[in-house]
């Protein structure tokens, strides 16, 4: 028999995991419509269907938790064997993608966290920012993340950004938040 304290947590747990998932705020968008970097003078922000995504991630400047979600597990597999693949020329080509875990049997991708906030730099939300980078169209290669143009541009694949904002939800629990999602969601690649 469970202790109930042990029953208590878990279902406390299991719905904060419910309470996000109904917060999100989903972004849709198809690996085909991303454009040539065109070494990095491409403006993603302002590119097609992106202007529309990014114009509403400007607007999210609390803590968010993002995760990049396939249609099905099989669309996901596919994509993270391409990606597996293509470790060694993205490394050769100064692109630092997530590391492999061992989870299976997903159709998330990738699972993220972002601290609010505003870049000087170019007045963007650091979720924006972070999503550029996740695009691949982050001038420096250097800064972790999937970049997507480099490794599946043109493939005809759907694929759901998803976004919560965390208002006033201090720091110290974003990475609680990630591993109770990482728990339930069980993305593909990245640390959780």
């Amino acid at each position: 028999m469970k202790n109930t304290v042990s029953i208590e947590i878990n279902e406390r747990l299991d719905r904060i995991f419910d309470f996000i998932l109904s917060q999100k705020s989903t972004y849709k968008f198809n690996l085909s419509n991303l454009p040539d970097t065109n070494n990095y003078s491409t403006n993603i922000l302002d590119s097609g269907t992106f202007r529309e995504i990014f114009d509403d991630l400007n607007k999210k400047r609390k803590n968010c938790i993002y995760w990049f979600e396939l249609q099905n597990e099989q669309e996901c597999d596919a994509l993270i064997l391409r990606l597996n693949n293509k470790r060694e020329f993205l490394k050769n080509n100064f692109r630092v993608i997530p590391p492999k875990n061992k989870n299976q049997n997903s159709k998330i991708l990738y699972l993220g966290i972002r601290r609010g906030g505003i870049r000087k730099k170019d007045n963007l939300t650091n979720i924006s920012g972070r999503i550029v980078q996740h695009l691949g169209y982050y001038v420096k290669g250097s800064t972790q993340g999937l970049q997507l143009v480099h490794w599946c541009k043109g493939i005809d694949l759907n694929i759901n950004l998803n976004v919560v904002e965390l208002e006033d939800l201090p720091n110290d629990y974003l990475n609680v938040v990630k591993k109770i999602l990482s728990y339930h969601l069980k993305p593909m690649c990245g640390k959780h």
